[in-house]
């Protein structure tokens, strides 16, 4: 047992879990809060909509508004982060992003209650702009990946009580079981996000910033806003960074939209079969962020990028295949494939940004950042749904090609130099 002991402590990731203080600490610690009524719920979200008579073309315009309130939000965020400072942003945005769109899906019953909730869900790109300079700016940049890495962790500590909403589904249906569990969420996040605010403390960047723009209108802040941008476009590196974040955003979006429908309605899969497929996918992603992630650094990125994207597309191209009697067992792998591919690409193209961004600046360029990739992705889900109307294969024909354009892009940032060392 102490040879175990210290096995694990050698691994890289759960070093950093060890050691974690401060903010870190309890960003971290608080995440399962959020993440565990989240995927309880995400397999059965798109299934849910319909269930209720919203059509696949709805379910597109639905993500396209969201994606429309983002990128307002997104202009917003690192505005209201610096006035703010990261810690009461993130509380007060967290609430307004999560606990009320859950209440709203709760009570949801046509398009308009979806429409709604998706106008606030879109503020959590405010949150994640606050929520991760809280995580990451007290922190050393070579610990940015692991961070990621770690967070996502602990959302997926779900997938050991996600089978519960297999056998609730199969009970009760669908629509019942997902009102509850929009409830249960409301409870769990908000207390989670009022746990934080009183454990966490202000960033001392957040600290330097609020003290900078105190006497600053938000009107100014915004308008400065433009010279952020041109000195991102002009920038070849953050050039690359927001082309990779946009296209990446928007394969796991379609994914997410479609997957379980996809898997329902063409595969044949019952539907309260989805979350054991799910608890299998975060159980591969968790394993895999230990074994993988844990030997990435920031300035070698690119082959985990690339064969993480390979396996990817073969888990969309798998489910292209007509296989007939062995369509489960390849549907098994598909989502072995597609857990690998997320274990390395979420942390790795999460880190991006911050490794790539000066300091003092940072929260508006994540902000104007993130606002670009928004408006990017957010044309494409309602034209997307459209065409499912026609097919529900169209969708992963379209990652298909995305993931030949990430590629390209990922051998390209890599040839890079980094600011301070080289990619």
């Amino acid at each position: 047992m102490k040879k175990l002991t210290e096995r694990l402590r050698r691994n890289a990731l759960l070093d950093v879990l060890f050691s974690l203080k401060g903010n870190p600490r309890a960003c971290i610690w608080v995440e399962p809060l959020w993440g565990i009524p989240y995927t309880l719920y995400l397999p059965y979200v798109t299934l849910f909509m319909t269930a209720i008579g919203l059509s696949y073309a709805e379910i597109g315009y639905i993500t396209s508004i969201t994606m429309v309130s983002q990128m307002i939000c997104a202009v917003l965020s690192g505005v209201l982060t610096d006035k703010l400072g990261r810690r009461k942003c993130t509380v007060i945005f967290d609430t307004l992003s999560w606990s009320v769109p859950e209440l709203l899906w709760m009570l949801s019953q046509n398009f308009t209650w979806f429409a709604v909730a998706a106008v606030f869900n879109g503020m959590w790109r405010i949150t994640e702009n606050s929520w991760y300079l809280l995580l990451i700016e007290d922190a050393e940049k070579d610990q940015a990946i692991a961070l990621n890495s770690l967070s996502q962790i602990m959302g997926l500590i779900a997938a050991f009580v996600a089978p519960l909403s297999k056998f609730a589904v199969d009970a009760f249906g669908v629509v019942p079981t997902m009102r509850v569990l929009y409830g249960f969420a409301c409870v769990s996040m908000t207390a989670k996000f009022w746990i934080l605010y009183y454990w966490g403390t202000e960033t001392r960047n957040g600290l330097r910033r609020m003290e900078a723009t105190k006497n600053q209108s938000i009107f100014k802040m915004l308008w400065e806003c433009k010279d952020i941008y041109l000195r991102i476009i002009r920038e070849k590196r953050m050039l690359l960074t927001l082309a990779i974040l946009s296209l990446y955003m928007l394969v796991t979006t379609l994914n997410g939209n479609y997957w379980s429908l996809y898997i329902c309605d063409v595969l044949g899969i019952r539907e309260g079969d989805v979350s054991l497929f799910v608890t299998f996918k975060s159980l591969v992603t968790m394993c895999c962020s230990f074994l993988l992630v844990a030997k990435i650094r920031y300035q070698s990125i690119r082959w985990p990028m690339l064969a993480s994207l390979a396996a990817f597309a073969l888990s969309q191209a798998l489910l292209l295949i007509p296989l007939g009697p062995v369509r489960v067992p390849a549907l098994v792998l598909s989502v072995a494939l597609e857990a690998i591919a997320v274990a390395v690409l979420g942390p790795v193209t999460g880190s991006l940004v911050f490794i790539n961004a000066e300091e003092d600046e940072r929260a508006r360029i994540v902000g104007m950042v993130y606002a670009t990739v928004a408006l990017v992705v957010s044309l494409f889900p309602s034209l997307v749904g459209m065409l499912a109307q026609r097919s529900l294969r169209f969708p992963f024909y379209v990652n298909l090609g995305l993931f030949a354009v990430l590629a390209v892009l990922a051998i390209a940032i890599s040839r890079l130099p980094a600011a301070d060392k080289d990619a």
